[in-house]
């Protein structure tokens, strides 16, 4: 750039500079010579005399000639002084050339390395952000993207949009990446768990009838312990399988109301609030069913834990979606846990698979919804399952 510059403004300028001292020197040259004004005075001087010898003592021709002699010993005086200049001129204007053309050259050089940094000052920068792109680092503050040449702030804000997008699709890779190892874990897993549940069940329940109340005991323990295995081999199997029931239109308000009356007990009190008109969407009933579910378990084991009492299940809707929300006066979520909550292998919980809330958020994500949770400022947490009235590859 710097290169380019300097050529663009010493070329054009240098060979203007030498053709106009060429073109000087030639008119100097021309111009400059004494061979017309003496020719000039000599045929003077012949006339002067033919004057006189025609009229001689004749005072005014006398006075004429006198007159013009000393017109022309003038101009031949200055002929000759511009002659000398001239000569001197036309020798100097090769060194004078030189030494513009030198000064001409320093003053590009500065201008254009002055300008070449300019210029080339945002593309380094730009250049290194691609380097902390690939290294998956952030990029610099943000406060020097309005300064500078307009295609540069262009380009930051280029850089930075996809520098964000590039982020996001990176999450979700790997987001994508761990669901896939957990669905073909959880899937094995399922499968190695359920295999002995059968004979174990099925001697826990031989064991359940003996006359030993102390071998009873252990049996209806056991049979607790084989149920809750079920339970979760089941959850493993459930996990990333993709909806068996088709898509149909599923009354919200309906479904919330059994789910709620069957955890409605045991010391925790679980109410169920809905706007005026809750509109039916079209999902699949066993997905959504299951989700909230999953989010009613989990706050009844932080009411439990934290010392709370009342879960609070809330049905809204906009033009485009319907929201459920479980609200929960227990201890809240570790502010460092809030956004890893959704992630498989996370649990708040002393017993568990991890798996719960994974499972509510891949139910929004199946009917193209969200799923998000805070803590309340009165205390506790919400979690927010926001669903649209039509499944996202169906159109409107």
């Amino acid at each position: 750039m710097f290169a380019a510059l300097l050529a663009v403004a010493v070329v054009p300028a240098a060979l203007a500079l030498v053709g106009g001292v060429l073109a000087l020197r030639e008119v100097g040259s021309t111009t400059g010579t004494l061979g017309a004004w003496t020719e000039v005075a000599e045929s003077g001087r012949t006339l002067v005399d033919a004057a006189r010898a025609a009229a001689p003592g004749d005072t005014a021709v006398e006075r004429a000639a006198i007159a013009h002699t000393e017109a022309l010993s003038a101009s031949v005086r200055q002929s000759r002084l511009y002659a000398v200049v001239t000569e001197r001129a036309v020798q100097l204007l090769p060194w004078a050339a030189a030494t513009a053309i030198l000064f001409l050259i320093l003053l590009s050089a500065l201008v254009a390395r002055r300008l070449s940094r300019t210029f080339s000052a945002p593309v380094s920068d730009l250049v290194g952000w691609t380097e902390l792109i690939a290294a998956g680092d952030p990029l610099p503050p943000s406060d020097r993207d309005d300064t500078g040449v307009r295609e540069y702030r262009a380009l930051r804000r280029a850089f930075r949009t996809g520098a964000e997008r590039l982020e996001v699709a990176r999450r979700q890779q790997v987001e994508s990446a761990r669901l896939r190892a957990w669905t073909e874990m959880a899937r094995r897993v399922a499968h190695e768990i359920k295999n002995p549940l059968t004979p174990m069940r099925m001697s826990a329940s031989t064991l359940a009838r003996s006359d030993d109340p102390s071998v009873r005991h252990a049996a209806e323990m056991l049979l607790e312990e084989v149920a809750r295995l079920d339970a979760m081999a089941r959850t493993f199997a459930r996990f990333g399988r993709p909806p068996e029931s088709p898509p149909a239109d599923v009354d919200l308000e309906e479904l919330s109301r059994g789910i709620v009356q069957g955890f409605d007990a045991g010391g925790v009190t679980v109410t169920l609030q809905a706007s005026h008109e809750v509109p039916h969407i079209h999902g699949h009933y066993d997905v959504i069913g299951q989700a909230l579910r999953n989010l009613l378990v989990n706050a009844v084991e932080a009411v439990t834990e934290g010392g709370g009492s009342r879960i609070e299940v809330r049905l809204d809707s906009t033009d485009d979606e319907v929201r459920i929300a479980v609200r929960d006066d227990g201890p809240g979520i570790p502010t460092e846990m809030l956004e890893q909550i959704w992630l498989p292998d996370i649990t708040t919980r002393h017993r568990g698979s991890g798996l719960g809330l994974a499972m509510v958020r891949r139910a929004a994500e199946i009917h193209g919804g969200t799923a998000r949770a805070w803590n309340r400022i009165e205390g506790g947490a919400e979690f927010e399952l926001r669903l649209p009235r039509t499944l996202a590859d169906e159109g409107a």
